[in-house]
């Protein structure tokens, strides 16, 4: 049964459908089946197939079920399936995957999303993979980005060439030059440095690690600096801090108020021992003359 409908210009097709089943050339509300339109324009809900030649209009509640293609960019309130844009593909929530020739742009991503330039969102939950960059408030999953990638909230893994950036970050970070965030959880790895307010898991920095407090592992071929530094600490030139505990590693090790454990160097200055110093020249300035720089070996209990 060939099915016309000629309302208004918002909704008009023309199709071999019956129930809104079957195929609808043009811009029906509804139609489960194969859909080709110009521009979607205030469409309902789409079951199976939609193209679109052009870029839409206004679709505060399209609903779209399958697999949408546009020449320009398929967008709808929800895409569940399979999203393709030539330039974009956008949505307030997609489910599934979608890619655009230049991005995918969404309230919230669940699945994966592929932009030729970036993918950006509220919240990611799946894969993102932008050639310049990802961004989002909440990203949980897999973040890569070719430049960078960034949010308030990463958990998971994240990938920048050139860096990672957010306020909080947990689980596996890598950044090309470096990472940077309020909080650092996991393991991260900068080719310069990575740097944050809280580091607690395995810092790994090209030239430098900073923090105001880090903890368990750190290791940078340059220096490592923050206030409270605890466990294992390898720097290949300097370690400094206000309350150094653990071991330290590094040329030059400096406790500037307290060392509690064991530091390693060519010079190590505590302000307080409360442990080992082994290097060329040990200094201990809470121990009493003549023993407060010693070479080889110096110790307090």
């Amino acid at each position: 049964m060939v099915f016309i409908s000629t309302g208004s210009a918002i909704a008009s097709s023309v199709g071999l459908t019956v129930n809104d089943y079957g195929l609808s050339l043009g811009n029906s509300r509804y139609n489960t089946g194969i859909r080709i339109n110009a521009i979607d324009k205030h469409v309902g809900e789409v079951n199976g197939l939609n193209i679109t030649l052009w870029s839409p209009g206004d679709n505060p509640n399209f609903i779209m079920n399958g697999l949408a293609v546009g020449l320009v960019a398929p967008a709808a309130d929800e895409i569940s399936g399979v999203a393709i844009g030539g330039i974009a593909a956008a949505g307030d929530r997609i489910n599934g995957l979608a890619a655009g020739g230049l991005g995918v742009g969404a309230d919230r991503i669940a699945g994966a999303a592929f932009g030729g330039l970036g993918v950006g969102a509220d919240r990611i939950d799946g894969l993102a993979v932008g050639l310049l960059g990802v961004g989002a408030d909440t990203i949980r999953g897999m973040a890569i980005g070719g430049l960078g990638a960034g949010g308030d909230k990463i958990t998971g893994f994240s990938f920048g060439g050139l860096g990672v950036g957010g306020n909080e970050i947990t689980g596996l970070t890598i950044g090309g030059l470096g990472v940077g965030a309020q909080t650092i959880k996991g393991l991260a790895i900068g080719g310069l440095g990575v740097g944050a307010e809280d580091i607690t898991g395995v810092a790994i920095g090209g030239v430098g690690v900073g923090g105001k407090k880090i903890e368990w592992l750190t290791i940078a071929a340059g220096g490592i600096g923050g206030e409270y530094i605890s466990g294992v600490t390898i720097a290949g030139v300097a370690i400094k801090g206000v309350e150094l505990r653990g071991l330290k590693i590094a040329a030059y090790c400096h406790a500037t108020e307290r060392l509690n454990g064991v530091s390693i160097g060519g010079l190590n200055i505590a302000g307080e021992l409360r442990g080992f110093q082994v290097g060329i020249i040990n200094i201990a300035r809470n121990n009493p003359w003549p023993f407060k720089a010693l070479p080889l070996l110096n110790f307090h209990k």
